[in-house]
């Protein structure tokens, strides 16, 4: 008769024989997967997913499982792999904002799209709204692309868009009075 080996029991014998991290993830990986694309989508998610299992890979002899399940562990190092995610959203997004301050001639330029205020706007952005305008905006896709790239709905995503829309209205209502270019989505026209 075999005998199933824990999480913890696998976790150990992976520090001499790799291939058994291998079980960990046939056991968590759909799980895993599953909230860290509920979390970032589709599009990041995959590749998230993936790195969390990379991460944990590396870090599994310091790991102390302290129940039969590494489940806890592998979902606390998926937080620590999504909250990186979003910091270096937030950083790329300041590095423009850097940038525009920097070079006056190109924040002043309305042919550039981007100013300092609208940086800004997208900053104070919720994450999902954010993600989703983004795509639809600087990733080039069709609302229904959106939607299949972060597993929502249309519905959804329409719904996400017009939120940030509102939200970057009201932010940047003040600065419409000095004459800005209003934020269009693909294929909008003034008509």
């Amino acid at each position: 008769m075999t005998t199933i080996e824990t999480d913890a029991e696998l976790l150990r014998r992976s520090a001499s024989e790799p291939a058994a991290f291998g079980e960990l993830y046939k056991r968590h990986g759909v799980a895993l997967r599953r909230y860290v694309v509920s979390r970032v989508g589709v599009g990041s998610g995959e590749d998230l997913a993936a790195e969390v299992f990379v991460r944990a890979f590396r870090a599994r002899e310091k790991c102390r499982a302290e129940h039969d399940s590494v489940r806890p562990w592998l979902f606390g190092v998926a937080n620590h792999v999504i909250s990186d995610h979003r910091r270096l959203e937030r950083r790329r997004l300041a590095t423009l904002e850097r940038l525009l301050v920097e070079e006056r001639d190109l924040a002043g330029n309305p042919d550039v799209g981007l100013t300092l205020e609208t940086i800004h706007a997208l900053r104070r952005l919720p994450a999902t709204e954010r993600d989703t305008l983004l795509l639809l905006v600087w990733g080039e896709l069709s609302r229904d692309e959106v939607a299949a790239a972060l597993g929502v709905p249309v519905g959804t995503v329409n719904s996400r868009i017009a939120a940030a829309r509102k939200r970057l209205a009201s932010d940047l209502a003040p600065l419409r009075r000095v004459a800005r270019p209003e934020l269009r989505l693909n294929g909008e026209s003034d008509g």
